[in-house]
């Protein structure tokens, strides 16, 4: 069986339309700040500070999963890079929610602390997986749609056009 390699710049370019897609389901309640180029942030795992009406701040990182649609899993990733060994932002992300947008779907927002803590209850269960990249595979584990819903903060219902 022939493992599809993921070319992290052509992932880069469908991740952002994915951004661009939450930043306007966001936009018309909160004001949403893009800070994914901002180092203090990327390596925190943010990609917005968002500012409620109330004034008060939160930051969120994105996640566009276009597989979960078709495999029925979110893949939290648990190592981005096992070359360098670098943790994935299932353990290292900073960012107060995650927001996965599940193209023709949904969008489902999670507080990370939930998420996690699924992950690490059915880690025994759970299949871990590995996505090869050009020179470094990405190692994570494929949650079942239907568990991470029960934890999830806030689910929206989708019917896309063109995403």
């Amino acid at each position: 069986m022939q493992t599809r390699q993921y070319s992290f710049e052509t992932q880069r370019k469908v991740g952002q339309e994915g951004e661009t897609f939450l930043d306007e389901w966001l936009s018309p309640v909160y004001k949403v700040l893009d800070v994914s180029e901002d180092l203090k942030y990327r390596h925190s795992g943010i990609d917005r500070v968002v500012t409620r009406l109330d004034g008060s701040v939160i930051t969120v990182e994105y996640k566009f999963d276009v597989a979960a649609k078709r495999t029925r899993n979110l893949f939290f990733e648990t190592v981005s890079n096992d070359k360098e060994q670098i943790p994935g932002w299932g353990w290292s992300s900073q960012a107060d929610y995650w927001i996965f947008l599940i193209p023709k779907q949904e969008i489902i927002v999670f507080q990370p602390a939930k998420l996690r803590a699924l992950v690490w209850e059915l880690q025994k269960s759970l299949k871990e997986r590995m996505v090869s990249n050009k020179g470094y595979n990405t190692i994570g584990y494929p949650v079942p749609l239907i568990q991470a819903r029960k934890v999830a903060f806030h689910i929206k219902t989708l019917y896309l056009e063109n995403l």
